[in-house]
């Protein structure tokens, strides 16, 4: 028998005449954590993809246990025992925990093939507890944050016994804590002798449980080596080609400083029974962060600010002038815009173009009397795919085929395109590879020294120091406390304020 569970060999594949996996080789042992890094449009998750018969290979051969196998639909790969957990979230909203968890499940009572809400509810508890994930089954999907729904699409691929299990960004979404609870349950699946591929942009964490490390690089695989005998250095140079990126967590002293004068005053904010008392100040040209664990209320105050989940009392100021905030047209008009924790369902329309999303909250400047002028459009659009880097092939593409990095920016420079007054960003980097990480940093960093004000919402602690004039920290929905950015000379200073 081979000692590799699994080779992927001479892997291509095209979209549209544009080559994205060009003789990728892929080996991995079994039992081990197997890293997958690249950059945002390197081919890791069109090669998961393929491994899971999404996407069927131009050419290229795999094998599984040394034995050859033809993996054309994702009946196949469920056969040879690989599940994936997709950085998308596939859940339906309107179920319950349970009925997510075993919704492709056959629950059989006297014989009949029915749905067994009970039954269902109590193999999810089972599930939940067995792996730490402390969630209620019978709880509906709609309820519950991105950060839980994450651990849902985890707890539904371990419904299903797996041999090799692919986690493309598992904890983008995950607080800390819920971070150790996955690695918990990585490490009991590798105790059991499953195969785990697993996908991520954090270093941290990929030095922290894999054991080795493949890295791809523009479609091709440049190396793969055991994670000990590589750094942050030399995986940032495997990339990128250079080590540019990791200096854009380094401080950078700001040159201008807010000028102090107030643009966003929230005084007495209600939202909910948790989050009432809710009172802070943004400085024009000023980046404010909002440090806190999941739960803490940083993603419900951006919501109510900008009208998603509008407050029940308090007062919302702009410009030293109070605003009303009902809904989220009343907070664009205003002039504030949201970059949301969740691109995928709160940011974008993945059915759309590129340029469809881009031009979405500002068609009426883009109208020349009844109709939309389309040149102008297509002139604003080029100019902010430019401005961005933002990689596609061209406005038209469809936006769900581009990479997670590159969704985001566009994301982002479709709001940038309203010129906001207070731009918040919730997550902003979320799911994305350390180089467009450090392109979305830098632009931070320019939008305030032009005069911006921004409130960056965010669990990297790094981000948070390099950039934050101030941070803001929340717990169970109260500030609990506010720091200087200059003051916070490493992560524990921060974390400690977090947790205390």
């Amino acid at each position: 028998m081979s000692e590799y569970i699994l080779e992927m060999k001479d892997i291509n594949k095209s979209f549209n005449g544009n080559k994205v996996l060009d003789h990728v080789n892929l080996k991995i042992r079994k039992g081990e954590v197997h890293a997958l890094v690249g950059g945002n449009g390197a081919g890791k998750s069109t090669m998961m993809k393929i491994l899971t018969g999404v996407y069927r290979c131009d050419s290229g051969a795999i094998r599984i246990n040394g034995q050859p196998v033809k993996i054309e639909a994702a009946q196949d790969a469920n056969a040879q025992g690989i599940r994936m957990i997709f950085q998308e979230l596939s859940l339906i909203p309107t179920m319950t925990v349970a009925e997510n968890i075993y919704l492709n499940h056959k629950v059989k009572e006297k014989g009949l093939q029915i749905i067994n809400n009970k039954q269902l509810e109590r193999k999810a508890a089972d599930l939940l507890s067995e792996f730490n994930i402390d969630l209620d089954p019978g709880q509906v999907v709609n309820e519950l944050g991105v950060g839980y729904c994450q651990l849902i699409e985890i707890a539904k691929a371990l419904s299903l016994e797996a041999k090799i299990l692919i986690m493309d960004e598992p904890t983008a979404s995950l607080t800390e804590a819920e971070t150790q609870i996955l690695f918990g349950i990585v490490q009991k699946l590798k105790d059991k002798g499953v195969t785990i591929i697993y996908i991520s942009h954090r270093m941290h964490e990929i030095f922290q449980i894999t054991d080795s490390i493949s890295i791809m690089r523009d479609g091709r695989h440049v190396i793969t080596a055991e994670t000990k005998s590589l750094d942050i250095e030399s995986i940032i140079q495997h990339m990128l080609g250079s080590t540019s990126a990791e200096n854009t967590f380094k401080r950078i002293k700001r040159e201008t400083k807010p000028d102090g004068s107030i643009i966003l005053e929230v005084k007495h904010l209600q939202i909910n029974n948790k989050l009432r008392d809710v009172s802070f100040q943004l400085k024009k040209g000023e980046v404010l962060g909002f440090a806190g664990l999941m739960g803490s209320g940083r993603t419900e105050i951006a919501e109510a600010i900008f009208g998603i989940h509008p407050a029940k009392g308090g007062e919302i100021r702009l410009d030293n002038h109070p605003i009303q905030v009902r809904c989220v047209q009343d907070a664009v008009d205003a002039g504030i815009a949201l970059i949301p924790e969740d691109r995928r369902r709160q940011g974008l329309v993945l059915i759309h173009s590129v340029k469809d999303n881009m031009v979405l909250p500002v068609l009426d400047k883009l109208k020349r009397h009844l109709h939309l002028d389309r040149k102008r459009m297509e002139q604003t659009v080029a100019s902010r795919i430019d401005e961005l880097a933002i990689k596609t092939d061209g406005i038209d593409k469809i936006i769900s085929l581009l990479s997670g990095g590159n969704q985001q920016k566009v994301v982002i420079a479709k709001w940038l395109e309203t010129n906001p007054k207070v731009l918040i960003m919730d997550e902003p980097t979320a799911g994305v590879d350390i180089g467009a990480k450090g392109e979305i940093i830098d632009m931070i960093r320019r939008l305030a020294d032009s005069g911006s004000s921004v409130i960056l919402i965010s669990s990297e602690l790094a981000e948070l120091m390099a950039i934050c004039d101030r941070v803001i920290v929340l717990k169970d929905g109260r500030i609990t406390g506010e720091l200087d950015g200059d003051e916070i000379y490493s992560e524990e200073v921060l974390q400690h304020a977090i947790q205390h």
